[in-house]
């Protein structure tokens, strides 16, 4: 009979506790879910036949390991604030006589009735909404033939593995706390509040100071290769700033409102800042994390949105026309431009758009104002690539009819190059008589992202300018490209033609490949961000639910005592409201802060991927950001009417 009581009463706590574990069951279903079907796609065999699989592979492995860390660490969280609001009732079992060993045996199972509660359902709807998003990737990949769908037995296992560790992991750290916790402080400790912090100052200055630093890393650099790899640096110094200026800044703050006698003394500011101030390193914690998770939905969503929309402009960009070749020999214009008749007769097909023509490349860096040849131990971020077209070239390709005279260029500059009115490349000056609007350089692999500048010079220059710069080649590298309309079938037919009658002379392109390779790799990204999002999303709302249950239970006494003391239930609203926004919605407001900062280093990250188009993703960050903010706002009112209900009970 003994051992049958702790069962029921585990059933029962669970029922009476509801309010707080219903939350927390939810979003143990919806991680369950989400890793099921993450771990279920990266393991699906049938993705392997999809064109670029192995990126998308990559991409989803590298997911399902950011998915489980995320996944261990919220449910954490979830659990202390667990734990804390049930330490009165387990005290209340220990001084009623229950022995801390069968506290523990309770909360074993609870733990493992919500265990098995939040597997079986979560893997259950994980089953179920994992055809309808593998084919929802398919859709995004752009790959239209149907694969064999299963439910994956491995995933089931790994998934069962992984939770029932952290489900573990959390009763072994909630019996510890039991354990070493006596009977009265478990009694009082969901009612221990926080004392009035002291105001630090140096905690106030690392803030500022980190804060700073993230920013000035965001603004300052410029080229796409520093971006990405002191991007983590701004994230961690960001990060370390939000939390620093949270939890001294707002006490700061506070501290400042209440020595203004005339805003203080009045009877709504002064239940506001008082009850903030009671308890402000919670607060300021939990703030702080709103703020980073909000900024982290509003960077995932947004950047492999714009990604996923902007891939067919960075291919065009890349590959001018359908079929691109690339000779770093010019002598071979004649055998590269007979392959291109003879393949396209053998097939029946039919040459449109032809464009051809030379030019020399150099990777430089800037010395003393001078564009000179980059040596091996230059960090690649600071090397600019020049690349140099005669102007007979331009003008036959383009059908185009500039003159040019000696020392004058037509330019183009890519990626971050600020152009100015005259370069110098080798110690010869150039001015440039014109800024064209579209790449005059016509090969494959047009990279506009890189930082460079393609400058369109007259024809003897471009041989004199190339060899003042250091460059060694002896003849003009030559790209030719056409569009062709064919099957895919036709095309690859094509370049496997054209690759054997050119016998390795030139690279044979396709931009179509192109294309499958690029949906296969921005389509996963675009997955697992709105993944991901999603997931942060989740983290956001559960932080401000529990935040404001928290709150609900500590302020109900106090406000009771207001109202007794003659404040009308209005009045106690008002000030409850009050309360709420002037904290709720100053997370919100720092996010779109970081989102403004971060916006320069983030398109430089862009850049590396091949992403131009800043206004694209301008759009994609303020869409995001409304979206967003409407979901937070839906959130704070529906989170405040439990404050409320709990505040007025």
């Amino acid at each position: 009979m003994a051992n049958a009581l702790y069962p029921k009463l585990a059933l029962t706590n669970l029922g009476k506790n509801k309010s707080t574990y219903f939350p927390y069951m939810l979003t143990s279903i919806v991680c369950i879910m989400t890793y099921y079907i993450m771990q279920s796609i990266a393991m699906n065999e049938g993705l392997m036949e999809v064109p670029g699989a192995a990126i998308a592979m990559t991409i989803f492995f590298l997911g399902t390991g950011i998915i489980a860390v995320f996944c261990i660490a919220l449910m954490f969280y979830t659990n202390s604030f667990l734990i804390k609001r049930r330490k009165k009732e387990l005290g209340l079992y220990c001084v009623l006589g229950m022995e801390k060993r069968h506290v523990a045996l309770v909360l074993f199972f609870e733990t493992l009735f919500t265990a098995i509660a939040c597997l079986a359902l979560g893997l259950l709807f994980g089953v179920l909404f994992s055809k309808l998003l593998f084919m929802a990737l398919l859709y995004l990949l752009d790959f239209a033939t149907p694969l064999a769908f299963s439910v994956s037995v491995p995933s089931l296992v790994t998934t069962v593995v992984l939770f029932a560790c952290i489900y573990g992991a959390t009763l072994l750290y909630n019996m510890v706390h039991i354990r070493l916790a006596n009977p009265v402080e478990l009694l009082h400790g969901g009612q221990k509040g926080e004392k009035e912090p002291k105001t630090s100052w140096l905690l106030t200055f690392v803030g500022l100071a980190a804060l700073a630093g993230g920013y000035f890393i965001a603004v300052y650099f410029k080229s796409p290769l520093n971006a990405l790899l002191l991007f983590f640096v701004a994230v961690f110094l960001v990060i370390l700033g939000t939390f620093c200026l949270f939890t001294a800044g707002s006490i700061a703050l506070l501290k400042a409102l209440r020595r203004r006698r005339n805003f203080y003394y009045r009877p709504n500011n002064f239940i506001a800042v008082s009850g903030m101030m009671y308890r402000m390193k919670q607060n300021a914690a939990g703030l702080a994390a709103i703020c980073i998770l909000s900024t982290m939905v509003l960077v995932t969503i947004s950047t492999t949105v714009s990604l996923y929309m902007g891939r067919n402009d960075m291919v065009t960009s890349m590959y001018p026309r359908e079929i691109c070749s690339n000779s770093t020999a010019a002598e071979n214009a004649p055998a590269v431009q007979d392959a291109f008749a003879q393949s396209t007769r053998a097939l029946g097909l039919e040459i449109k758009n032809p464009i051809a023509g030379r030019s020399r490349s150099l990777n430089v860096i800037s010395v003393d104002g001078s564009y000179e040849d980059a040596p091996a131990s230059v960090s690649s971020g600071e090397v600019v690539a020049v690349s140099l077209v005669p102007l007979l070239d331009y003008n036959s390709t383009f059908g185009t009819n500039f003159q040019l005279a000696s020392g004058e260029a037509l330019a183009y500059p890519t990626g971050n190059f600020v152009l100015s009115d005259t370069v110098t490349l080798g110690g010869q000056a150039v001015h440039i008589a014109q800024r064209l609007d579209e790449s005059p350089y016509i090969g494959s692999g047009n990279y506009t992202a890189i930082t460079g500048l393609i400058l369109v010079v007259p024809d003897e220059e471009a041989t004199s300018l190339y060899r003042a710069m250091g460059g060694t080649q002896e003849q003009f590298a030559y790209s030719a490209a056409f569009d062709v309309d064919a099957t895919p079938e036709q095309i690859a037919a094509l370049q496997e033609d054209l690759w054997t009658r050119l016998n390795g002379i030139c690279g044979i392109y396709a931009r179509s490949e192109l294309y499958t390779e690029w949906n296969a790799m921005y389509g996963s990204f675009l997955f697992l961000g709105i993944f991901l999002g999603c997931l942060f999303l989740m983290a956001t709302v559960l932080i401000i639910y529990y935040k404001q249950i928290s709150e609900g239970y500590e302020d109900h006494d106090r406000f009771r005592i207001m109202q007794q003391v003659g404040m009308s239930r209005k009045e106690v609203k008002r000030a409850i409201n009050k309360q709420i926004l002037l904290v709720f919605f100053l997370p919100l407001l720092m996010a779109a802060l970081h989102m403004v900062f971060a916006f320069e280093i983030i398109c430089n990250m862009l850049l590396v991927f091949g992403m131009v188009n800043r206004l694209l993703f301008f759009g994609c960050t303020a869409v995001t950001f409304l979206i967003f903010a409407a979901a937070y706002v839906v959130v704070y009112r529906i989170t405040a009417r439990t404050y409320y209900r709990l505040v007025e009970a």
